[in-house]
């Protein structure tokens, strides 16, 4: 993963690159959860969705190629 992305002149970090792409999964597949009810099989739910989140942020930073 690259330290730094150039978006249009404007340097970002790349792991804040990583936390959008993981959120905008995250809230697809929490809404595709929550309509499957499937958050009720966890006996904490904000923990398995912050894990969640956490395993799509790896996902996404492991995806990301080294330019």
């Amino acid at each position: 993963m690259k330290s730094e992305i150039a978006i249009l002149g404007l340097y970002v970090p790349g792991l804040l690159f990583c936390a959008v792409v993981a959120s905008a999964l995250w809230f697809l597949v929490d809404a595709l959860m929550l309509r499957m009810a499937a958050w009720q099989w966890f006996w904490h739910p904000p923990l398995a969705r912050l894990a969640l989140y956490f395993l799509l942020l790896a996902l996404a930073v492991a995806l990301v190629p080294e330019l």
